[in-house]
């Protein structure tokens, strides 16, 4: 082995005879680690895009959700007090959502409304993001006030100011439905807003948040049900630990649903985009690579006689293999270890010092692109480097290998 590594390191720092060999490993190595610094870049851009809708969401969604595994009721009140026993819950919320339709001054509007409890902004912290009005439910003499997100707002047209329009919600009335009174077939309430909440587009274009009594009386339950029951857990929770015990506690009538999950669709896009990105950059680095396996076998051209004379010295069929492969290794291993630090390097910059902004950031959550480094996409992008670096070598070595054989053979 000490024999091969002497070898390795001759072919990879000494001068070739063909110039032109230089030139060709040079272009393979710069491809290697320029494409090696772009996935790790590519892949921290996409952890920070999802994080950054993480936190979006969790303005609005518990760190915990528990949901009826059929149907679309459950008794809220004997599963809160049941989930209260354990330690990890800090506080938990009961709501009730219903698809309705929604009316102000002829305006219209499909939409979620979503019945909420007094502690459901403690869950949440929903009322930290009221762009307009006030986070009010009831007002002193029991009358209900609606909180609608910015889209529905902008789009219903609704206005604080405007006392003459009250925004009317109609849900369907479930049995048969009168032809000649379409009309009888919703139960309608009204409602005035107090304000409007901004967390996240999707969710701002959707939500109307109502008080769980008034949702309730709308959609004719008793004042148990609820459509699920929300957690906020104590600080230090392993949430993903908790969710498994919930769940085993609370067995298969339910479904108990940590923030990835109760958004799951979202963060799989994410996760799919991100990997086949990943993909994608490594074929273009497998394109750079394969300049390393013309520099590789132009360089058995040139060592035969080297390869003759380690033939004289006893060296065998494996030897030669592997000191041609380990050549394409190492320039690989060598172009990913400095991309992997350039791209680590320009991801920390910009999640530190936010160096590259978004024009007109004021209008944007973030002002600058959001970057999060992890360690596991290092290693994946290290690990599929190096399986390129590999299949670009064996050909030259089996080459070699080739070479050694016809030495072999004419000395015999």
């Amino acid at each position: 082995m000490r024999l091969v590594l002497l070898f390795i390191t001759r072919y990879l720092f000494s001068k070739k005879r063909t110039n032109f060999i230089n030139i060709i490993t040079g272009i393979s190595f710069f491809g290697v680690m320029i494409g090696t610094a772009a996935l790790v870049v590519v892949l921290s851009v996409y952890n920070g895009l999802e994080d950054l809708t993480k936190t979006m969401y969790s303005r609005f969604n518990p760190d915990i959700r528990i949901v009826p595994e059929r149907g679309k009721w459950l008794d809220g009140k004997t599963l809160q007090l049941e989930v209260s026993r354990f330690s990890e819950v800090k506080r938990s919320s009961l709501v009730l959502e219903e698809n309705a339709m929604l009316r102000y001054d002829q305006q219209e509007f499909i939409g979620t409304v979503k019945g909420v409890d007094a502690n459901f902004a403690k869950v949440t912290g929903i009322d930290s993001f009221l762009i307009r009005g006030n986070y009010q439910l009831w007002d002193d003499f029991g009358l209900p006030y609606a909180i609608p997100g910015s889209g529905v707002a902008y789009t219903l047209s609704i206005s604080l100011q405007d006392f003459r329009n009250a925004l009317e919600i109609y849900v369907p009335k479930t049995g048969k439905i009168d032809l000649m009174r379409p009309d009888a077939a919703f139960n309608k309430r009204v409602i005035l807003p107090a304000g409007f909440f901004d967390v996240q587009p999707d969710i701002n274009s959707r939500y109307t948040l109502v008080p769980l009594a008034f949702m309730q009386e709308l959609l004719g339950l008793d004042s148990t049900k609820a459509s699920a029951v929300e957690l906020r857990l104590q600080s230090g929770t392993a949430v993903k630990a908790f969710r498994k015990t919930l769940q085993a506690h609370l067995g298969n009538t339910f479904r108990v649903m940590d923030r990835d999950q109760q958004e799951d669709a979202i963060f799989r896009i994410f996760q799919t985009e991100k990997w086949w990105t990943y993909l994608f950059l490594l074929l273009i680095v497998l394109v750079a690579a394969m300049n390393l396996v013309g520099a590789l076998s132009m360089l058995v051209i040139e060592k035969q006689r080297d390869i003759a004379l380690l033939f004289s010295l006893g060296a065998n069929r494996g030897h030669i293999r592997l000191i041609f492969l380990g050549l394409g290794l190492f320039i690989t291993c060598l172009g990913a270890g400095l991309g992997i630090g350039l791209g680590a390097a320009i991801s920390w910059l910009q999640e530190t010092y936010a160096l590259l902004e978004f024009e007109g950031s004021e209008n944007f959550l973030v002002s600058a692109y959001p970057v999060k480094l992890r360690l596991n996409d290092l290693v994946v992008t290290l690990g599929g480097v190096l399986f390129i670096g590999l299949l670009c070598s064996i050909y030259p070595a089996m080459r070699a290998a080739a070479v050694f054989e016809r030495l072999r053979f004419s000395k015999e």
